[in-house]
């Protein structure tokens, strides 16, 4: 899993500001920043957490089968998170994936250590976004 991530382009962006807000509360659940306050730099870097909790979820999914046969299941994501993965995955040019083939968009999901994982990683970057309104990762 990345510690850091992809800079999208304003013209790469495919979430919108709202999309954004709920993948900051879905890392972030008590999330500190308002909706109408989110910059396209804000919604750029939700993007690339949300690129890489699918691409690093899908790499875990062979842990994730042993896992199911061996213990159990694993917890699942919000359930507003599941069509946004869809919807992104599908807009998203194939080539930002490093593992999601074509084949597995429609089963793309996020992995709760995964989103753990990369909750604490950009934490700092989170929280001095909206304590400072600077953003850098």
């Amino acid at each position: 899993m990345a510690n850091e991530l992809r800079h999208f382009s304003s013209i790469e962006i495919y979430i919108t500001k709202h999309e954004a807000w709920t993948i900051f509360r879905f890392f972030w659940p008590p999330i500190q920043i308002r909706e109408e306050s989110l910059t396209d730099d804000d919604i750029a870097f939700a993007q690339a957490l949300f690129l890489e909790a699918i691409d690093a979820s899908y790499k875990m999914g062979y842990v994730h089968i042993l896992y199911d046969v061996f213990y159990g299941k694993i917890p699942g994501s919000f359930s507003d998170i599941g069509e946004l993965i869809k919807k992104f995955a599908k807009k998203a040019a194939k080539h930002w994936f490093k593992h999601l083939g074509p084949k597995s968009l429609d089963d793309a999901e996020i992995y709760a250590a995964v989103r753990a994982q990369l909750a604490v990683n950009f934490k700092s970057a989170f929280t001095l976004r909206v304590q400072t309104g600077e953003l850098i990762y």
